[in-house]
């Protein structure tokens, strides 16, 4: 017993203090502080309706999605289409001093599109570029973009949580891509800026698709 007592006491003695080392406590600070933004810039860009208890359930998700790791793979939002059939255009150039931030998956118009991960709607909307679009907002904080969308899922609203199975909508040339051959601008931004997906993405094996219950549209512009 006493050789048990000297163990435990050795063991209390190499145990780090309770009390958080300066650094990883500014650290935690931040980063709580960087959920409690990207709330403040939900509830200004999405316009999520409802009543306010609907909407603080929306972002304590929101917030608790962002405090996990990003996903490191992600499910190729076309079901028929091979990641080796993907030409990189990450930062091809774009006009005047703009560069591609994202990926070109081309399709036959009307093919549907699923979402890349686990998330709930962040926003449906229309813009000159992307033409109608819907983002995804996923772990670590990290928003999905899809653009140049023919049509929405029926239902489809922000604020519905999604998983890899979930349609969002089906393949067009909305926005600037109207004379092009139908694709989908597929996009990943995070709070430092823009990423490139390819690396992430892996092939599907056949999921089960699953549109949301229809309920009402929306139309929440992202600039």
């Amino acid at each position: 017993m006493r050789g048990l007592s000297r163990f435990q006491v050795g063991i209390k003695a190499n145990r780090p203090p309770r009390s958080l080392h300066p650094n990883l406590r500014m650290k935690r600070l931040l980063k709580l502080g960087s959920v409690f933004v990207a709330a403040v810039l939900l509830l200004t860009v999405t316009g999520l309706g409802g009543g306010l208890a609907d909407k603080l359930i929306f972002y304590a998700r929101v917030a608790r999605l962002s405090m996990q790791e990003p996903d490191r793979k992600l499910a190729m939002p076309l079901e028929d289409v091979a990641r080796r059939q993907i030409a990189d255009t990450w930062h091809a150039p774009r006009g005047t001093g703009r560069l591609h931030e994202g990926q070109d998956i081309f399709a036959p118009k009307g093919t549907p599109i699923l979402s890349a991960t686990n998330g709930f709607v962040y926003n449906i909307g229309e813009n000159n570029l992307g033409g109608q679009t819907v983002s995804v907002i996923g772990s670590g904080g990290r928003v999905y973009y899809y653009a140049h969308l023919d049509k929405y899922a029926p239902g489809l609203e922000v604020g519905d949580r999604v998983s890899t199975r979930t349609v969002l909508g089906y393949v067009g040339t909305t926005g600037n891509a109207q004379g092009t051959p139908a694709h989908l601008h597929f996009g990943i931004y995070t709070s430092s800026g823009a990423i490139n997906p390819l690396p992430l993405l892996t092939d599907r094996t056949a999921p089960r698709l699953t549109n949301t219950t229809p309920r009402r549209s929306i139309s929440n512009p992202k600039v």
